[in-house]
């Protein structure tokens, strides 16, 4: 029982030491478009990617040196917009007709609705709800009691 135990440990172990380190990369594939219309001008959307920071869906747009940045929603985005970068207002309308960038948006809608789900509940809705509480010590009883009646689950 024991030693099956202790492999289960640490297949267990493997397995998410594995997925962590394989896990996707999306934003090492950096594929840059052309932006219909705008001859030179260059585009891609990328999702998501830096926790705390860069929290949206956001579009580069560039050529040669004038590099600009600016989430789907039109908020700054790596400390850029594409107005401030110098991005004229016809390349950006370019930009935003591209099916990238419009399924971005929805994205972003999808990915906004999600937060306000998530933001819904603080902290004291979710510790001063009762039923979490009889059941999450429910089960830390039922869990010490086994081990206490049959300590061999644990240490063989």
């Amino acid at each position: 029982m024991k030693k099956s135990f202790i492999l289960v440990m640490v297949c267990t172990l493997f397995l998410s030491t594995m997925f962590l380190c394989f896990g996707t990369s999306e934003a090492s594939a950096v594929i840059m478009k052309k932006v219909p219309g705008s001859p030179g001008w260059m585009y891609r959307v990328d999702n998501p990617h830096v926790d705390g920071v860069e929290t949206d869906w956001h579009v580069h747009v560039n050529k040669g040196k004038v590099n600009g940045v600016e989430t789907v929603t039109g908020k700054k985005s790596h400390g850029k917009t594409l107005t401030s970068a110098g991005v004229p207002k016809s390349v950006q309308k370019n930009v935003k007709k591209t099916k990238d960038f419009k399924r971005a948006v929805e994205k972003q809608k999808k990915l906004e609705a999600e937060r306000k789900k998530v933001s819904k509940y603080s902290l004291l809705d979710i510790i001063g709800n009762p039923s979490l509480i009889v059941a999450l010590a429910g089960l830390i009883g039922v869990s010490v009691w086994k081990v206490i009646k049959n300590p061999s689950l644990i240490f063989g």
